[in-house]
């Protein structure tokens, strides 16, 4: 049950959550004593959450049963049903009673609405009750297209934890503003596209094999149920906070997040698998070692690979063709040619390193479980083939963008990061791996058992160290290239940005990437300020390279502040 399982994180979350406000707020107070008030928010928002959680638990059961849920009369109906009346009895009014007084609180202290804790609160308790009315949508539908009795849990479910999600997600609406609720967005898009792109590829793997293999599925509607449901309940999320709220914000850092990690990333890497583990087993069946399998037998996931093959080209080219509507060649469009290009040669990477181990393989003494020696070598070209055009097409394109303005390339920070983060992966992959080799040998050595046969337990971790050494070696060249081109001394721009005045959160995006410095919004409570103008507030922080500034929006016009921070 949830309660049950949500108890010992609740735990943990107490005594985390007052150990790190009581150091904290010892640090911001220094001499002056610990903050009293975000202790009294940590367990006031902790009491809510509990009560919300309490309540809905309490509420799904009772409309479960009002809806038509069995209600048997053994000692465990008694329990669910005594537990549930005293859930709601108790813990709907405590709720409303907290709620009560935390609104009060704010209208005297106007700081209360602006504490992190309820940005965590609302951010936490809106995707939790998001997750479980996304899977009583799931249960429904598939019910429903499978022609299946009425799930009076689930609805019960729908209606608890539906409500309480309405409820928090119009509050978050009003109480946070600004990048406050961007995590939330965020998590929702993710929720929508995980939960969408996991029922459309069940979908369509289902439908392909109603296709491929007639009758091969006693029942087709009931066998396409769970993954209609699934992608019904996941496509409601995803329009409901991507297309109508985050898209919609385009340049702030949780849409980036989204549209190149989840987006692009995602998708790319699905599709690479998908196609890779597609093509071995078309391979195999030709050139390789079957195992004396049948053809229904070998191309059993081949449904399901296909269909991961399409959802995951589909998921990265509306991604793509996002980014490519709202940016030119800047810092984004830089992190989508890197992160493709990082994600396509580590698939090359490990081509190479199974192509090595596949020849030590072939030439030393030994029978191993798994595939044979044919195969692996097979999966190695299958990842190479793969991987290397998809990281070749890119990588191409960004030698091309440093031939044309090697200044600005070479010093960008994503170009800096890629190389760095490369390195540090590969460094640290070919530690792992020689410490495995070592233990494989030194075992064998105490042993007294050193032969060809110690050579073919170290396959994988030399075919490691050789792909690892291979990457390094080659961007090495690069960094050593890149250190070449002189770049100008000293930052272009501000370092970082305060806005004094009215609130205009797009106004900090606007500077934010005109400039890449760190951009503040400070308003002004003791009157009312005029609206910025966009282009004066550019002008303004213009020819300030490096420094601190604070921008005051006055009756008069800007007052432009250099300030050490």
């Amino acid at each position: 049950m949830v309660v049950e399982f949500l108890v010992p994180f609740i735990i943990l979350a107490l005594l985390g959550g007052t150990v790190a406000l009581v150091i904290g707020s010892g640090r911001r107070r220094g001499s002056g004593g610990v903050d009293a008030r975000g202790v009294r928010r940590f367990f006031q928002y902790l009491l809510l959450f509990i009560l919300s959680v309490v309540t809905a638990v309490g509420l799904t059961e009772l409309l479960g049963r009002l809806l038509g849920t069995s209600a048997d009369g053994t000692a465990n109906g008694s329990y669910l049903l005594a537990r549930a009346l005293a859930f709601v009895i108790i813990g709907l009014p405590l709720g409303v009673a907290v709620v009560w007084w935390m609104w009060r609180r704010q209208r005297v202290d106007p700081s209360e609405a602006r504490s992190p804790l309820l940005t965590i609160y609302l951010t936490v308790m809106t995707l939790t009750a998001l997750v479980l009315t996304v899977v009583a949508i799931s249960n429904l539908v598939a019910d429903a297209i499978g022609w299946s009795r009425f799930d009076a849990a689930a609805a019960g479910q729908l209606l608890a934890w539906g409500g309480l999600w309405f409820v928090h997600w119009q509050a978050t609406r009003r109480l946070l503003d600004g990048t406050r609720g961007d995590v939330q967005l965020l998590g929702g898009s993710l929720a929508g596209l995980v939960w969408g792109v996991w029922g459309l590829t069940a979908t369509l793997a289902t439908a392909l094999d109603l296709l491929m293999r007639p009758g091969f599925l006693l029942n087709p509607g009931r066998s396409l149920a769970p993954g209609f449901g699934i992608l019904v309940a996941g496509s409601l999320v995803w329009v409901w906070y991507w297309l109508t709220s985050m898209r919609r914000r385009p340049g702030s850092i949780a849409w980036l997040v989204y549209l190149l990690l989840a987006g692009v990333g995602g998708g790319l890497i699905m599709s690479l698998v998908a196609a890779s583990r597609m093509l071995w087993s078309v391979l195999v069946w030709f050139i390789g070692d079957r195992l004396g399998q049948t053809a229904s037998e070998h191309f059993d996931s081949m449904p399901r690979q296909i269909a991961a093959v399409v959802v995951g080209v589909l998921v990265w080219w509306y991604h793509r063709a996002i980014l490519g509507q709202t940016t030119d060649r800047n810092e984004v469009t830089r992190v989508y040619e890197y992160l493709v290009s990082g994600i396509a040669l580590i698939g090359a990477a490990w081509g190479v390193g199974t192509v090595v181990a596949g020849f030590i393989e072939a030439f030393t003494p030994g029978s191993d479980t798994g595939m044979t020696t044919q195969n692996t070598l097979l999966a190695a070209a299958t990842l190479l083939l793969v991987g290397v055009p998809v990281w070749w097409i890119h990588w191409r394109r960004i030698r091309s963008a440093v031939a044309a303005d090697p200044v600005t390339e070479v010093g960008s920070v994503t170009r800096r990061i890629y190389l760095v983060a490369l390195f540090g992966i590969a460094g640290l992959t070919a530690v792992i791996a020689l410490l495995t080799a070592g233990f494989l040998f030194f075992q064998d050595l105490v042993d007294a058992q050193l032969g060809p046969a110690t050579i073919r337990s170290m396959r994988y971790a030399v075919g490691v160290l050789v792909a690892s050494a291979a990457v390094s070696a080659y961007h090495g060249t690069i960094f050593a290239q890149d250190r070449a081109v002189v770049l100008p001394v000293g930052p272009s721009e501000p370092r970082s940005v305060v806005l004094v005045g009215a609130a205009d959160p797009d106004l900090a995006r606007t500077v934010h990437r005109a400039t890449g410095a760190r951009v503040e919004i400070w308003e002004r409570l003791d009157r009312s300020s005029q609206a910025w103008e966009e282009s004066s507030v550019l002008k303004a922080v213009d020819g300030h390279a490096g420094q601190d500034l604070l921008v005051i929006n006055e009756d008069q016009g800007l007052q432009v502040v250099v300030v050490g921070r």
